[in-house]
């Protein structure tokens, strides 16, 4: 089932001024509707205890609000982005950000779990344009010389987020209850206006189709291997949900493979595939959110657990590990405009792979300890988000640039939650008995925490190697050697008939031995050509 693009009407071309005296305008915009997202994200996961205690449910009807959220964010990330190719970056990212803005105001009102549930979906659905359609109306708003560095600031703004998200969290929640997260979160309405002002219009267009059937597939495909991890370390891996999970995804992946291959524009462009460049950068990204996400769900549940430390102070703990990765974010897009993506990965992968490796030494130890490695760990991943999402704007055509990102966010999405759920599933395995750590420096408390942590350094090292896709520094381009041309010679015009080349010394004497009464004439048809 394929859908055309309409062709546009009616809409002004912005030229480069234009867009250029917009830039600043058009990044503020998407760092505030960025913001907002992941500070209601992290903030969430404060006053969860609490809206399970004011709506009477569960933990296993609980973790369904973030379940139900990610399985929506993860289906409609790569939608987004096909279908800002075809239409537009612009107005689907004001429409996400208006959906987000109900879906929060709708959270803040529910009476109910399941109405609470239903507007979470509905934030999910607005939400997930945000990120893909911000990096690509950003990627075109500048030139490629200071791309890196605006993608800098959009990793920072999401470190900001996080770390402002569980001290807001826990700060709101205490003196105007949890609904109060959500009227916060729907300030991101504001860009709205703003937006329709000064974001560009003039995006390219593929002309293409919806591949709507590959679009299912591909759904089917992310649900399933979401369902897997998610419910998998808190079911059971042979619960129905998982087991349907995994009929889902590989019925996906068959049905996917099937429209990549018959479609005439499949819904992931086969360009795409195609690129090895591409498809190892997406192993990268998602490969370092595996390692580098993880511990932000582990952690928190580590020091509330072995150290009975509150939401507020776990928030505290977590603090430098947030301003650590916004403050390296700044330097990798800097780094990478300058020296190349290479050089920030380089210099980021070796950093999360010690703070994995020093949480396993150290789990249970001191809180300084575990706060100086989760600063450590947020400047490594702030060093390796920022090159992957410069760099693919400079391997992709720019009619697919939308669907590039947005991929590239649904990927790094998948690793986060494929390494969380590895990591609680070693934790809730290795936490019965007292089993010594397989990590032979690590002792005392803390040992399924080791182990979780020491398997973290498995994805850090494939994003090591497949740091090796990314290009290094641009060779400056040789400066042209002049070269000397000689000068044409001057051809005239034959002047007689008996002349049978272009000009020789014979035509000119041609044209003086002819009588008065022929030269006006030649003079005059000298004179026409």
């Amino acid at each position: 089932m394929l859908m055309g693009a309409p062709k546009r009407r009616g809409i002004a071309k912005v030229t480069d001024e234009s867009r250029a005296s917009n830039a600043p305008g058009i990044l503020l915009i998407i760092c505030v509707a960025i913001f907002f997202g992941v500070l209601n994200a992290s903030a969430l996961g404060v006053v969860l205890p609490d809206i399970a205690r004011d709506l009477s449910v569960d933990t296993g009807q609980l973790s369904w609000l973030m379940t139900g959220f990610l399985l929506v964010y993860g289906i409609a990330i790569p939608f987004y982005g096909r279908l800002a190719d075809l239409y537009g970056a612009r107005p689907l990212f004001l429409i996400g950000v208006a959906i987000f803005s109900v879906g929060s105001l709708l959270s803040a009102v529910a009476p109910t779990f399941s109405l609470l549930l239903a507007a979470r979906i509905v934030q999910a659905a607005g939400g997930a344009a945000v990120p893909g359609l911000g990096m690509t109306l950003a990627s075109r708003a500048y030139g490629a010389g200071a791309r890196g560095t605006v993608l800098g600031v959009l990793a920072a703004t999401i470190g900001v987020g996080g770390a402002m998200g569980p001290l807001l969290g826990g700060a709101l929640s205490d003196s105007l209850g949890w609904q109060s997260i959500f009227v916060v979160s729907a300030v991101a309405a504001l860009t709205i206006p703003v937006g329709l002002r000064i974001l560009p219009r003039d995006e390219p267009r593929t002309g293409g189709n919806l591949d709507l059937l590959g679009g299912v597939a591909l759904a089917l495909m992310v649900t399933g291997a979401l369902l897997i991890p998610s419910e998998g370390s808190r079911s059971g891996w042979s619960s129905p949900l998982v087991l349907s999970g995994a009929v889902m995804a590989i019925v996906g992946i068959v049905a996917l493979s099937a429209r990549q291959l018959t479609a005439d524009s499949p819904f992931i462009p086969r360009e795409f595939l195609r690129n090895l460049r591409y498809v190892a950068l997406l192993g990268m990204g998602s490969s370092a959110s595996a390692a580098s996400l993880a511990p932000l769900v582990g952690l928190p549940i580590l020091l509330a657990t072995l150290h009975s430390l509150s939401p507020l102070e776990v928030g505290l703990t977590m603090l430098p590990g947030a301003i650590a990765s916004s403050l390296f974010g700044v330097l990798a897009g800097r780094l990478t405009d300058r020296a190349g993506p290479r050089l920030p990965a380089w210099m980021g992968s070796p950093l999360i792979l010690l703070a994995v490796l020093g949480l396993s030494t150290s789990s249970g130890s001191s809180v300084w300890v575990v706060a100086t490695f989760a600063g450590i760990l947020g400047a490594g991943s702030g060093l390796m988000n920022t090159p992957v999402a410069a760099t693919i704007p400079r391997i992709v055509g720019s009619r697919v640039l939308a669907s590039a990102l947005s991929i590239n966010s649904m990927a790094f999405f998948l690793g986060g939650g494929f390494g969380t759920a590895a990591l609680m599933a070693v934790v809730t395995s290795r936490g019965q008995g007292g089993l010594s750590s397989v990590n032979p420096l690590h002792s005392g408390a803390g040992t399924a925490y080791s182990d979780a942590f020491l398997l973290l350094a498995v994805p850090v090292l494939v994003a090591m190697a497949l740091s090796l896709a990314l290009p290094g520094a641009a060779r400056p381009a040789a400066e042209p050697r002049p070269v000397e041309v000689e000068p044409a010679p001057v051809v005239s015009r034959n002047w007689v008939d008996n002349c049978s080349v272009p000009w020789t010394p014979e035509c000119e004497e041609a044209k003086a031995g002819h009588s008065e009464s022929v030269a006006p004439a030649i003079e005059a048809e000298y004179a026409r050509t």
